[in-house]
Parts: C-alpha cells; structure tokens; sequence
C-alpha cells in the first residue's frame, strides 16, 4: 500500500496512504480478532503491538484506571510473543489490507538486537510501516523497572542503525518487496534540550536511504501515582503512565517542538488525549501528520465504533478543511 496517492481527505504517512489521519493507538490491538474489529470499522490504519521477543503476560492485577479527565495505565506490554506473530501477522495483513486499510506494527525490545529481529519479521510478513516503541514506561523486571530508551540517544542510535540493517538485509533479499518504512514513539520531554538532540540523532538517520520517517508523540507521562480514599494506590504496580485529556496540551506541545526541529522528510504522528474531533484537529494545527487514540477506546469498553464518532466529529465540525494546513 506504499506510494498510493491518498483519498480526498486523507494524509500520505511516510509515504503510506491513509483515508484520513486517526488511527488506533498501540496497546488496542493484540491479536487476528482485535484486527478485524478495527479493520471492519473507521480507523484509517490498524496498529498492531506493541509485540515483543517473548511472550509476556503484562503487569498483574488492576493495570487500568479512569478518572474523568485522566487515565493512568501499567500494561506492561502484554503480547503472545514473536512466534505466535510470525504466524499470524500475514493474516492480519491481509485482513487489514482487505478492508483497505495499512497495517502498522509496533515493535518493542530490551535490546537493540531485540527490535531488529522484530521488526524484521513485521517487514517479512506483510507490515505497511514499523512503530519502534522507545517509550513504554510500565515495564517491570524482579521488582525494578526497565530504562525508557528514548531518554538515552546512545540507545535509540543504536536500535536504530540496527533495525535499519536488518530491513535492508531483507530488501536485498530475492524475492523480497521493498522494506516498510519506520518510525520512533516516544515518550515526553521535559528538557528542550533532550529534545532537541533526539530530533537532530533522527534527523540525521532520516538523510540516508531506510532512516526513520516518523515520530509519534507521546507515549503516556510515566510514573503518575493516583491515591483512592484509603490513601492506596489505584492501580497495582502503583506507578504508572498518565494519559488522557491531561496528556493533550503535553502531546501538542511535543507535537509542536518535534515538527520544528525534524525535517520535513521524517513525519509526526499526534497521541494524547484524542477524544473527539477537535482533539484531532488541534494535533494537526501545531504540526502531526496523523493522530492516534487509546484512551477513548479502553473508556469505551474496548469498542472500535469510538473511532467512527471521532471521525464523525472531526468532519461535522469541518476539520477536513484544515487537514493540508495542518500537516502541510
């Protein structure tokens, strides 16, 4: 689906058409069902993932919490693993691809080597573009939690170059088809500066054929702590990514920042608070090519029809008409 001329109103992300710019977010999508609900309905894009090297079951106990006009989640990445997506990813290709909608695949590794083994399985079996998660803040190991790769530029280079590598192992394969094209979530910066070196280190991979060609920002505000009445933690692991409405003027303003300082080649996709039309709207006035959504999904009891109200808003309020201002 890469190099098709996008509909009227819609966008072309890192060079892969889309209907429109909302899309589900990683986290909403594990598995061949959770394709096909997604498929079937208004999303312009199915995001698949995050998936990782093994199996994993995710953080234990109550791992979702909503309180109006915040969220705080600690899923800790729960996916079947890379064995069971190896199998299944074609069909979720395919499905995807037959409601003509592109296929992301988010990706996320302890390891560089990690994300370069998975995203080229993503790349092998049908992936329209590969989301490397350098965000997640509720992953937990014997008590400890695991570094957030995108805060360490020797890190994010280094899975970068590799996973480079590795998709263009596979587009010198024979027989192959050309490598999807990738790009970085990650998570919010407080310090400009931190920002600023992020976007210059994915800039200059942007300059070579296979680099990145976009951002998603943001992944949830990590180490958020709600209290109940009794003074207790809401959630379980206690500690947890904060999103939701709250998430929004924090996401803009990365939005902003990012849409700055990366060239245009390398696009941004907004995430945080979309929850109506003018949500998506606002992501595309300071910058993001395309919008993501999570938290309006899990509050709606994991029902995929969020996504068409989202949309239907988006166009009743005549939003489509600043779709090129924004995304320009």
């Amino acid at each position: 689906m890469t190099g098709e001329a996008p509909p009227v109103g819609g966008v072309t992300l890192a060079g892969v058409a889309l209907e429109h710019p909302i899309m589900n977010a990683a986290g909403t999508c594990k598995t061949v069902d959770d394709v096909t609900a997604l498929a079937r309905g208004a999303v312009a894009a199915v995001v698949v993932g995050s998936i990782t090297r093994d199996a994993r079951t995710g953080n234990g106990g109550e791992v979702y919490w909503s309180g109006g006009s915040y969220s705080l989640n600690a899923l800790g990445l729960p996916n079947r693993g890379i064995g069971y997506y190896a199998e299944q990813l074609p069909a979720m290709a395919d499905i995807a691809h037959g409601y003509g909608k592109p296929l992301v695949v988010s990706v996320a590794g302890f390891a560089a080597e990690e994300y370069a083994t998975l995203a080229r399985v993503a790349a092998d079996t049908g992936a329209d573009l590969i989301e490397l998660n350098l965000g997640c803040p509720n992953v937990w190991d014997g008590g400890s939690q695991k570094r957030i790769a995108c805060f360490d530029p020797g890190q994010t280079d280094a899975i970068c170059a590799q996973v480079e590598a590795a998709l263009a192992a596979g587009r010198a394969g024979p027989g192959h088809r050309r490598a999807p094209a990738y790009g970085v979530k990650v998570s919010p910066f407080s310090d400009p500066e931190a920002l600023a070196d992020l976007a210059a280190l994915l800039g200059r991979r942007s300059e070579a054929d296979g680099g990145p060609r976009f951002v998603t920002a943001v992944n949830t505000f990590p180490n958020a702590l709600v209290l109940d009445d009794r003074r207790r933690p809401v959630l379980d692991v206690a500690l947890a990514g904060l999103s939701g409405a709250a998430l929004k003027p924090v996401g803009l303003g990365q939005v902003r920042q990012l849409r700055a300082l990366l060239p245009e080649q390398v696009d941004v996709v907004g995430v945080g608070g979309v929850l109506g039309g003018r949500d998506v709207a606002d992501y595309l006035a300071a910058g993001a090519r395309a919008v993501q959504g999570a938290t309006a999904f899990w509050n709606r009891g994991e029902d995929p029809t969020v996504f068409g109200d989202i949309l239907s808003d988006w166009i009743d309020a005549g939003s489509m008409a600043d779709t090129s201002a924004g995304v320009g």
